[in-house]
Order: C-alpha cells, then structure tokens, then sequence
C-alpha cells in the first residue's frame, strides 16, 4: 500500500527528549524540501503539537470514532510542517485494540498525497501500540542519554522490538552528551551491552549536544 516513508522516534524510558528531536528532525526534512508530517503516536499523553505551537481541532480520536478521516485530522503547523495529534488523557485511546492500531496504520496511506515523509513520535517503553506502530515504520531512531536507568530501558526496548517485530537494524540518536566525543563513548558503551546478548546491529547516527536552555520533552 502507497504510504509515506515513515521514520520511528522511540526511547526506553521518558524524559530523553525523544519529542523535541522528532519535531527538530521534522523541521530539518521540511527546510530540505520535503513534505513532512508528524504523527504523535504517544496516543493517551500527546504533546507534539505544544512543542510545534500549533493547536489542532481533530486528533487522531476523531478518525478512529469515524467524525473524520486520518487526512482530515492533519493540521499545518506555523513552521510548515504538518501534523497528526493523539489525544492527551483520554481513555479511547489508552489501551486501543488490535483492530484500531492496524487501521490507523492502514490510513496511513491516506496522507500519500500530502506528505512524503512521516514522523511517528511514539510514547517511550514497550506497549503494544509503541510495538505495532514501530513494525510498521521503514526506519527505527532509539533515543539514548548517558544515564544507567537510560541504558537499562533502551535495551530493554530494542530486545523487545527485536524479538517481536523481527528487526534486527535499530539507528541510535545519543541526546544531552557534553560533546561529539562523549556521545561516541556513550554509544561504544551501549552497543557493547546489545553486542553481548542480542543479535542486532545498532547504527550510531549522530549526538545532539546537552543545551541548558532547552527544556526536555
């Protein structure tokens, strides 16, 4: 099925800033000449939409209650990227079934027209919507920060995407190191827990350096 090309932004554990690196890559591909959109698939405690400073009137709720389809929910943020909101404390959206992830997943397709290239923010850990959302994306970001508890839920979040999904290929953003050279050094250290006991190959694609007036989201 035609769909745009879908990148994850996924992380073990919350507070990595995997929300402010989805938007800032999303602003990176539109200012290249793409058209892109962000799908805030931390479906019960959506917050892109407050880091892109746009309020949408539909979310993905909306859509899946059948009051809209999945391209109408899209809004246009003031920065030109488009976006697809998740509710925020809603409890449709908490413990979706099966049926409703895949036809989200199905409506992708919906946004071929308007979007070449879609980021999926999921929530941070291993549920069941983090895993199906994350199957059906062509690309994996694991977020990481140089923090043991950091550590502990990242691997355990690419050792169950691993033997649930199949992949075997996960890209790894290092955010907050001091510099390029700790990042690397954050990274060696964490391949080499994913080298000793899973069978993955782990990309390191860059290191977002720590900036004190950024707040974490």
């Amino acid at each position: 099925m035609k769909r745009p090309q879908a990148t994850a932004i996924t992380s073990g554990k919350g507070g990595v800033g995997k929300t402010n690196l989805s938007v800032n890559l999303a602003l990176a591909l539109h200012k290249a000449g793409e058209r892109v959109g962000i799908f805030d698939a931390d479906l019960a405690l959506a917050n892109a939409h407050l880091v892109l400073g746009c309020r949408p009137n539909r979310t993905i709720v909306d859509a899946l209650s059948g009051q809209c389809t999945m391209a109408e929910t899209v809004v246009e943020s003031p920065l030109g990227v488009k976006m697809i909101a998740g509710g925020s404390g809603l409890a449709e959206v908490m413990g979706l079934s099966v049926e409703k992830r895949q036809e989200i997943i199905r409506n992708f397709s919906e946004l071929s027209g308007t979007i070449d290239h879609l980021i999926v923010d999921t929530a941070a850990g291993v549920e069941a919507n983090v895993i199906d959302f994350v199957a059906a994306c062509d690309r994996v970001i694991v977020v990481v920060v140089g923090e043991p508890t950091a550590f502990v839920d990242a691997y355990a979040s690419i050792k169950v995407l691993h033997q649930d999904t199949g992949r075997d290929r996960f890209d790894v953003i290092i955010n907050r190191a001091a510099n390029d050279a700790v990042g690397a050094q954050i990274f060696t250290r964490f391949r080499a827990i994913t080298d000793r006991f899973l069978k993955v190959t782990l990309n390191h694609i860059g290191t977002v350096p720590e900036d004190e007036r950024l707040a974490i989201v």
